[in-house]
Protein backbone atom coordinates (compact mmCIF):
# COMPACT_ATOMS: atom_id res chain seq x y z
CA UNK A 1 0.00 0.00 0.00
CA UNK A 2 2.80 1.86 1.05
CA UNK A 3 4.39 1.92 -2.38
CA UNK A 4 1.32 2.03 -4.58
CA UNK A 5 0.55 5.64 -2.32
CA UNK A 6 3.95 6.67 -3.57
CA UNK A 7 3.56 5.73 -6.89
CA UNK A 8 0.42 7.61 -6.87
CA UNK A 9 1.86 11.03 -5.52
CA UNK A 10 5.02 10.65 -8.50
CA UNK A 11 2.54 10.46 -11.31
CA UNK A 12 0.24 13.48 -9.93
CA UNK A 13 3.78 15.46 -9.50
CA UNK A 14 4.98 14.26 -12.64
CA UNK A 15 1.58 15.17 -14.45
CA UNK A 16 0.83 18.66 -13.27
CA UNK A 17 4.53 19.99 -13.68
CA UNK A 18 6.11 19.63 -17.00
CA UNK A 19 9.41 20.90 -16.46
CA UNK A 20 10.05 18.63 -13.25
CA UNK A 21 8.96 15.75 -15.96
CA UNK A 22 11.65 16.67 -18.54
CA UNK A 23 13.91 16.90 -15.92
CA UNK A 24 12.65 13.23 -14.62
CA UNK A 25 12.52 11.34 -18.12
CA UNK A 26 15.63 13.04 -19.18
CA UNK A 27 17.39 10.97 -16.33
CA UNK A 28 15.29 8.23 -17.22
CA UNK A 29 16.44 7.76 -20.92
CA UNK A 30 20.14 8.17 -19.99
CA UNK A 31 20.31 5.96 -17.21
CA UNK A 32 18.68 3.12 -18.84
CA UNK A 33 21.17 3.30 -22.01
CA UNK A 34 24.02 3.63 -19.33
CA UNK A 35 23.37 0.58 -17.51
CA UNK A 36 22.78 -1.70 -21.14
CA UNK A 37 26.68 -0.60 -21.99
CA UNK A 38 28.18 -1.45 -18.14
CA UNK A 39 26.73 -4.81 -18.81
CA UNK A 40 28.01 -5.01 -21.75
CA UNK A 41 31.56 -3.80 -21.15
CA UNK A 42 31.59 -5.16 -18.10
CA UNK A 43 31.45 -8.83 -19.39
CA UNK A 44 33.74 -7.60 -22.71
CA UNK A 45 36.66 -6.60 -20.60
CA UNK A 46 36.19 -9.71 -18.12
CA UNK A 47 35.80 -12.24 -20.45
CA UNK A 48 38.43 -10.66 -22.93
CA UNK A 49 41.23 -10.19 -20.17
CA UNK A 50 40.02 -13.51 -17.83
CA UNK A 51 40.62 -11.75 -14.90
CA UNK A 52 38.36 -11.24 -11.63
CA UNK A 53 39.44 -8.15 -11.13
CA UNK A 54 38.64 -6.65 -14.64
CA UNK A 55 35.30 -5.52 -13.94
CA UNK A 56 36.23 -3.73 -10.70
CA UNK A 57 38.34 -1.78 -13.25
CA UNK A 58 35.57 -1.08 -15.41
CA UNK A 59 33.52 0.42 -12.30
CA UNK A 60 36.44 2.22 -10.85
CA UNK A 61 36.82 3.88 -14.54
CA UNK A 62 32.97 4.91 -14.10
CA UNK A 63 33.39 6.77 -11.02
CA UNK A 64 36.59 8.20 -10.34
CA UNK A 65 36.53 11.08 -13.07
CA UNK A 66 33.68 12.54 -11.44
CA UNK A 67 35.54 12.94 -8.07
CA UNK A 68 38.53 15.02 -10.00
CA UNK A 69 36.41 17.20 -11.96
CA UNK A 70 33.33 17.83 -9.71
CA UNK A 71 35.21 20.89 -7.65
CA UNK A 72 34.91 22.54 -11.37
CA UNK A 73 31.73 21.13 -12.63
CA UNK A 74 29.99 22.32 -9.54
CA UNK A 75 32.04 26.11 -9.99
CA UNK A 76 30.45 26.06 -13.41
CA UNK A 77 27.63 24.78 -12.10
CA UNK A 78 27.13 28.00 -10.12
CA UNK A 79 28.14 30.47 -12.95
CA UNK A 80 26.30 28.91 -16.17
CA UNK A 81 23.52 28.32 -17.66
CA UNK A 82 22.86 24.73 -15.90
CA UNK A 83 20.55 24.09 -18.74
CA UNK A 84 22.72 24.55 -21.54
CA UNK A 85 25.19 23.20 -19.67
CA UNK A 86 23.32 19.85 -19.01
CA UNK A 87 22.40 20.06 -23.28
CA UNK A 88 25.91 20.43 -24.08
CA UNK A 89 27.09 17.16 -21.83
CA UNK A 90 24.69 15.30 -23.18
CA UNK A 91 25.74 16.04 -26.85
CA UNK A 92 29.27 15.29 -25.87
CA UNK A 93 28.33 12.35 -24.44
CA UNK A 94 27.50 10.25 -27.56
CA UNK A 95 30.91 10.70 -28.72
CA UNK A 96 32.83 8.05 -26.00
CA UNK A 97 29.35 5.80 -26.10
CA UNK A 98 30.21 5.36 -30.09
CA UNK A 99 33.84 4.90 -29.17
CA UNK A 100 32.61 1.81 -27.05
CA UNK A 101 31.89 0.23 -30.56
CA UNK A 102 35.42 0.40 -31.57
CA UNK A 103 36.55 -0.77 -28.31
CA UNK A 104 34.97 -4.42 -29.34
CA UNK A 105 36.39 -4.12 -33.00
CA UNK A 106 39.38 -4.18 -31.35
CA UNK A 107 38.91 -6.35 -29.10
CA UNK A 108 40.63 -3.63 -26.73
CA UNK A 109 39.44 -3.90 -23.14
CA UNK A 110 41.98 -0.54 -22.50
CA UNK A 111 39.81 1.12 -25.27
CA UNK A 112 36.76 0.56 -23.75
CA UNK A 113 37.88 1.61 -20.62
CA UNK A 114 39.18 4.45 -21.81
CA UNK A 115 35.85 5.42 -23.02
CA UNK A 116 33.40 4.53 -19.54
CA UNK A 117 36.35 7.19 -17.71
CA UNK A 118 35.46 9.62 -20.21
CA UNK A 119 31.69 9.20 -20.34
CA UNK A 120 31.97 9.09 -16.16
CA UNK A 121 33.71 12.55 -16.28
CA UNK A 122 31.39 14.25 -18.67
CA UNK A 123 28.90 12.68 -16.19
CA UNK A 124 30.17 14.95 -13.36
CA UNK A 125 29.06 17.87 -15.41
CA UNK A 126 25.53 16.29 -15.45
CA UNK A 127 24.41 14.23 -12.69
CA UNK A 128 25.31 16.78 -9.60
CA UNK A 129 23.79 19.44 -11.34
CA UNK A 130 20.56 18.15 -11.83
CA UNK A 131 20.34 17.45 -8.55
CA UNK A 132 20.99 21.04 -7.61
CA UNK A 133 18.32 22.02 -9.93
CA UNK A 134 15.68 20.29 -8.83
CA UNK A 135 14.43 22.57 -5.82
CA UNK A 136 14.12 25.34 -8.55
CA UNK A 137 11.72 23.23 -10.47
CA UNK A 138 9.55 21.72 -7.69
CA UNK A 139 7.60 23.50 -4.98
CA UNK A 140 9.36 22.97 -1.59
CA UNK A 141 6.45 20.99 -0.55
CA UNK A 142 7.07 18.57 -3.05
CA UNK A 143 10.96 18.62 -2.95
CA UNK A 144 11.25 15.45 -0.60
CA UNK A 145 9.30 13.46 -3.01
CA UNK A 146 10.68 14.66 -5.93
CA UNK A 147 14.16 13.93 -5.44
CA UNK A 148 13.32 10.52 -3.92
CA UNK A 149 11.82 10.11 -7.20
CA UNK A 150 14.54 11.49 -9.24
CA UNK A 151 16.96 9.13 -6.85
CA UNK A 152 14.83 5.96 -7.44
CA UNK A 153 15.07 6.88 -11.56
CA UNK A 154 18.82 5.74 -10.88
CA UNK A 155 17.69 1.89 -9.20
CA UNK A 156 14.95 1.77 -11.59
CA UNK A 157 17.29 2.15 -14.89
CA UNK A 158 19.70 0.03 -13.11
CA UNK A 159 16.60 -3.02 -12.75
CA UNK A 160 15.38 -2.49 -15.97
CA UNK A 161 18.62 -1.79 -17.63
CA UNK A 162 20.58 -4.76 -16.30
CA UNK A 163 18.01 -7.36 -16.24
CA UNK A 164 17.01 -6.36 -19.70
CA UNK A 165 20.99 -5.70 -20.52
CA UNK A 166 22.16 -9.26 -20.34
CA UNK A 167 19.15 -10.61 -22.43
CA UNK A 168 19.42 -7.91 -24.99
CA UNK A 169 23.34 -8.52 -25.41
CA UNK A 170 22.79 -12.13 -25.65
CA UNK A 171 19.83 -11.65 -28.50
CA UNK A 172 21.21 -8.74 -30.52
CA UNK A 173 25.08 -7.94 -29.36
CA UNK A 174 26.87 -5.67 -27.35
CA UNK A 175 26.88 -3.28 -30.48
CA UNK A 176 23.29 -2.77 -30.07
CA UNK A 177 23.79 -1.83 -26.49
CA UNK A 178 26.50 0.69 -27.38
CA UNK A 179 24.63 2.53 -30.10
CA UNK A 180 21.29 2.39 -27.98
CA UNK A 181 23.07 4.28 -25.13
CA UNK A 182 24.79 6.76 -27.81
CA UNK A 183 20.81 7.33 -28.60
CA UNK A 184 19.88 7.92 -25.17
CA UNK A 185 22.27 10.60 -24.78
CA UNK A 186 20.51 12.63 -27.96
CA UNK A 187 16.98 12.33 -26.35
CA UNK A 188 17.87 13.21 -22.73
CA UNK A 189 19.89 16.72 -24.47
CA UNK A 190 16.00 17.38 -26.45
CA UNK A 191 14.48 17.14 -22.78
CA UNK A 192 16.47 19.09 -20.96
CA UNK A 193 16.27 21.80 -23.84
CA UNK A 194 12.58 22.06 -23.38
CA UNK A 195 12.57 22.82 -19.74
CA UNK A 196 11.41 26.02 -19.39
CA UNK A 197 11.85 27.31 -16.06
CA UNK A 198 15.18 28.93 -15.10
CA UNK A 199 17.49 26.55 -13.03
CA UNK A 200 18.65 28.94 -10.42
CA UNK A 201 17.66 31.62 -9.15
CA UNK A 202 20.34 33.61 -8.16
CA UNK A 203 23.49 35.70 -9.80
CA UNK A 204 26.56 34.90 -10.14
CA UNK A 205 28.63 34.13 -6.72
CA UNK A 206 29.54 36.85 -4.67
CA UNK A 207 32.83 35.70 -4.08
CA UNK A 208 35.28 36.66 -7.17
CA UNK A 209 37.64 33.93 -8.66
CA UNK A 210 37.41 30.19 -8.25
CA UNK A 211 39.59 29.90 -5.11
CA UNK A 212 37.52 32.75 -3.16
CA UNK A 213 34.31 30.81 -4.35
CA UNK A 214 35.74 26.83 -3.16
CA UNK A 215 36.49 29.02 0.02
CA UNK A 216 32.98 30.13 0.66
CA UNK A 217 31.44 26.13 0.39
CA UNK A 218 34.50 25.20 3.22
CA UNK A 219 33.72 28.10 5.36
CA UNK A 220 30.11 26.67 5.33
CA UNK A 221 31.31 23.24 5.74
CA UNK A 222 33.33 24.42 8.81
CA UNK A 223 30.92 26.28 10.24
CA UNK A 224 27.99 23.64 10.08
CA UNK A 225 28.41 20.06 11.51
CA UNK A 226 25.28 19.24 9.72
CA UNK A 227 26.36 20.05 6.34
CA UNK A 228 30.03 18.40 7.03
CA UNK A 229 28.13 15.26 8.28
CA UNK A 230 26.00 14.96 5.33
CA UNK A 231 28.60 15.71 3.07
CA UNK A 232 30.33 12.49 4.47
CA UNK A 233 27.56 10.68 4.58
CA UNK A 234 28.12 8.86 1.20
CA UNK A 235 31.71 7.84 1.75
CA UNK A 236 30.41 5.17 4.46
CA UNK A 237 28.48 2.83 1.62
CA UNK A 238 31.13 4.05 -1.17
CA UNK A 239 33.66 2.48 0.88
CA UNK A 240 32.32 -1.39 0.53
CA UNK A 241 30.69 -0.16 -3.08
CA UNK A 242 33.72 -1.41 -4.43
CA UNK A 243 31.97 -5.05 -4.06
CA UNK A 244 29.76 -4.13 -6.93
CA UNK A 245 33.09 -4.11 -9.15
CA UNK A 246 33.46 -7.85 -7.96
CA UNK A 247 29.55 -9.11 -8.92
CA UNK A 248 30.33 -10.19 -12.73
CA UNK A 249 33.02 -12.17 -11.44
CA UNK A 250 30.63 -13.80 -8.62
CA UNK A 251 28.42 -14.22 -11.51
CA UNK A 252 30.96 -15.89 -13.69
CA UNK A 253 33.12 -17.55 -11.27
CA UNK A 254 31.03 -19.00 -8.60
CA UNK A 255 27.65 -19.16 -10.18
CA UNK A 256 28.92 -19.39 -13.90
CA UNK A 257 25.93 -17.43 -15.14
CA UNK A 258 27.69 -14.86 -17.80
CA UNK A 259 25.75 -11.95 -18.85
CA UNK A 260 22.92 -13.22 -17.51
CA UNK A 261 24.10 -13.69 -13.94
CA UNK A 262 25.69 -9.81 -14.31
CA UNK A 263 22.12 -8.39 -15.07
CA UNK A 264 20.87 -10.50 -12.62
CA UNK A 265 23.11 -9.24 -9.44
CA UNK A 266 23.29 -5.85 -11.06
CA UNK A 267 19.17 -5.76 -11.36
CA UNK A 268 19.36 -6.99 -7.85
CA UNK A 269 21.35 -3.64 -7.26
CA UNK A 270 18.98 -1.27 -9.17
CA UNK A 271 16.07 -2.73 -7.47
CA UNK A 272 17.12 -2.02 -4.24
CA UNK A 273 18.00 1.54 -5.01
CA UNK A 274 14.49 1.77 -6.77
CA UNK A 275 12.94 0.99 -3.84
CA UNK A 276 15.18 1.90 -0.89
CA UNK A 277 14.75 6.08 -1.78
CA UNK A 278 10.88 5.40 -1.39
CA UNK A 279 11.69 3.50 2.33
CA UNK A 280 13.78 5.92 3.84
CA UNK A 281 11.53 9.41 2.09
CA UNK A 282 8.55 6.97 4.10
CA UNK A 283 10.60 6.76 6.92
CA UNK A 284 12.37 9.96 7.23
CA UNK A 285 10.22 12.17 5.70
CA UNK A 286 10.98 15.93 6.32
CA UNK A 287 12.42 15.03 9.68
CA UNK A 288 15.91 16.19 9.89
CA UNK A 289 16.96 14.31 13.08
CA UNK A 290 15.20 11.07 11.37
CA UNK A 291 16.85 11.66 8.15
CA UNK A 292 20.69 11.60 9.77
CA UNK A 293 19.50 8.22 11.83
CA UNK A 294 18.26 6.62 8.91
CA UNK A 295 21.59 7.52 6.58
CA UNK A 296 23.64 5.77 9.49
CA UNK A 297 21.54 3.00 9.71
CA UNK A 298 21.57 2.44 6.11
CA UNK A 299 26.09 2.10 6.04
CA UNK A 300 25.19 -0.29 8.81
CA UNK A 301 22.97 -2.92 6.99
CA UNK A 302 24.60 -2.39 3.43
CA UNK A 303 27.94 -4.06 5.07
CA UNK A 304 25.58 -6.45 6.99
CA UNK A 305 24.04 -7.85 3.97
CA UNK A 306 27.14 -7.74 1.89
CA UNK A 307 28.76 -9.57 4.48
CA UNK A 308 26.18 -12.66 4.00
CA UNK A 309 27.51 -12.62 -0.13
CA UNK A 310 30.39 -14.97 -0.25
CA UNK A 311 28.34 -17.03 1.59
CA UNK A 312 25.21 -17.28 -0.47
CA UNK A 313 25.10 -20.89 -2.25
CA UNK A 314 23.16 -19.86 -5.38
CA UNK A 315 22.85 -16.81 -7.99
CA UNK A 316 19.13 -15.93 -6.53
CA UNK A 317 19.95 -15.68 -2.65
CA UNK A 318 23.48 -13.86 -3.87
CA UNK A 319 20.81 -11.58 -5.46
CA UNK A 320 18.88 -10.97 -2.15
CA UNK A 321 22.07 -10.29 -0.52
CA UNK A 322 22.98 -7.21 -3.33
CA UNK A 323 19.03 -6.52 -2.58
CA UNK A 324 19.12 -5.91 0.94
CA UNK A 325 22.48 -3.98 0.61
CA UNK A 326 21.45 -1.49 -1.77
CA UNK A 327 17.78 -1.07 -0.22
CA UNK A 328 19.80 1.09 2.46
CA UNK A 329 22.44 2.62 0.18
CA UNK A 330 19.37 4.07 -2.05
CA UNK A 331 17.66 5.29 1.09
CA UNK A 332 21.05 6.88 2.27
CA UNK A 333 21.95 8.75 -1.16
CA UNK A 334 18.70 10.02 -1.95
CA UNK A 335 18.05 11.30 2.21
CA UNK A 336 21.91 12.83 2.61
CA UNK A 337 20.90 14.79 -1.17
CA UNK A 338 17.85 16.20 0.05
CA UNK A 339 19.48 17.30 3.51
CA UNK A 340 21.99 19.18 1.31
CA UNK A 341 19.56 20.27 -0.92
CA UNK A 342 17.49 22.32 1.78
CA UNK A 343 20.04 23.10 3.66
CA UNK A 344 22.35 24.49 0.97
CA UNK A 345 21.37 28.18 -0.22
CA UNK A 346 20.79 28.27 -4.01
CA UNK A 347 23.78 29.99 -5.14
CA UNK A 348 26.28 27.38 -3.60
CA UNK A 349 24.13 24.23 -4.19
CA UNK A 350 25.64 23.71 -7.56
CA UNK A 351 29.11 23.62 -5.54
CA UNK A 352 27.93 21.76 -2.33
CA UNK A 353 26.14 19.03 -4.41
CA UNK A 354 29.16 18.73 -6.72
CA UNK A 355 31.54 18.34 -3.95
CA UNK A 356 29.11 15.16 -2.46
CA UNK A 357 29.11 13.83 -5.20
CA UNK A 358 33.06 13.67 -6.19
CA UNK A 359 33.55 12.72 -2.16
CA UNK A 360 31.19 9.77 -2.98
CA UNK A 361 32.50 8.78 -5.94
CA UNK A 362 36.02 9.09 -4.45
CA UNK A 363 35.50 6.50 -2.02
CA UNK A 364 33.52 4.42 -4.40
CA UNK A 365 36.19 4.34 -7.15
CA UNK A 366 38.87 3.72 -4.52
CA UNK A 367 37.06 1.44 -2.66
CA UNK A 368 36.27 -0.70 -6.57
CA UNK A 369 40.68 -0.39 -7.07
CA UNK A 370 41.07 -2.18 -4.03
CA UNK A 371 38.15 -5.03 -4.81
CA UNK A 372 40.21 -5.81 -7.78
CA UNK A 373 43.52 -5.48 -6.14
CA UNK A 374 42.13 -7.82 -3.27
CA UNK A 375 40.30 -10.29 -5.50
CA UNK A 376 43.49 -11.50 -7.35
CA UNK A 377 45.66 -11.62 -4.22
CA UNK A 378 43.23 -13.14 -1.22
CA UNK A 379 40.12 -13.79 -3.25
CA UNK A 380 36.33 -12.88 -3.90
CA UNK A 381 35.28 -13.70 -0.51
CA UNK A 382 37.95 -12.24 1.74
CA UNK A 383 37.76 -9.29 -0.71
CA UNK A 384 34.28 -8.88 -0.18
CA UNK A 385 34.24 -9.08 3.60
CA UNK A 386 36.96 -6.62 3.84
CA UNK A 387 34.92 -4.08 1.74
CA UNK A 388 32.02 -4.92 3.60
CA UNK A 389 33.26 -4.49 7.17
CA UNK A 390 34.70 -1.00 6.25
CA UNK A 391 30.82 0.04 5.71
CA UNK A 392 30.17 -1.32 8.41
CA UNK A 393 32.70 0.23 11.28
CA UNK A 394 32.05 3.62 9.14
CA UNK A 395 28.72 3.66 9.76
CA UNK A 396 28.59 3.14 13.29
CA UNK A 397 31.37 5.93 13.77
CA UNK A 398 29.31 8.23 12.21
CA UNK A 399 26.32 7.59 13.91
CA UNK A 400 28.16 8.22 17.00
CA UNK A 401 29.61 11.60 15.85
CA UNK A 402 25.95 12.48 14.41
CA UNK A 403 24.53 11.53 17.93
CA UNK A 404 24.01 15.69 19.21
CA UNK A 405 22.28 15.71 16.09
CA UNK A 406 19.79 13.16 15.77
CA UNK A 407 19.40 12.65 19.32
CA UNK A 408 19.03 16.87 19.67
CA UNK A 409 15.35 18.05 20.68
CA UNK A 410 14.52 20.38 17.68
CA UNK A 411 15.28 19.26 13.71
CA UNK A 412 18.25 19.85 11.91
CA UNK A 413 17.43 20.90 8.77
CA UNK A 414 17.31 24.27 7.67
CA UNK A 415 18.89 26.48 5.22
CA UNK A 416 22.43 27.64 6.32
CA UNK A 417 24.46 30.78 4.98
CA UNK A 418 28.06 30.61 6.08
CA UNK A 419 29.13 33.40 8.22
CA UNK A 420 31.83 35.91 7.25
CA UNK A 421 35.22 34.96 8.63
CA UNK A 422 36.36 37.48 11.03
Amino acid sequence: MASQDSLRRVLHLLGRNPDYRRLFLATVVSLLGDWFAFVAVSGFVTEVTGRPGSAAAVYAASVLPAFLLSPLAGLIADRVDRKRLMVAVDLLRVLPALGLLASLSWRSPVLAIVCVGLLAALSSFFDPVAEASVPNVVAPEDLSLAQAALGSVWGTMLFIGAAVGGLATIAFGREASFLLNAATFLVSAGLVWGIRRPLQHHGAPQAEGAWAQFGEVWTLARQSHLTRSLLITKVGVGLGNGIVGLLPAFAAGRFAAGDVGVGTLLAARGLGALIGPFLGQRWAGDDGRRILFVCGGSMVSYGLAYALLPLAPSLPLAAVCVLLAHLGGGAQWVLSTYGLQVSTPDSMRGRVLSLDFGLATLAVGVSSLAAGAAAEVVGLAAASWALAGASLVYGAWWLWWTRHLWRGPVDVLAPAQPRQSE
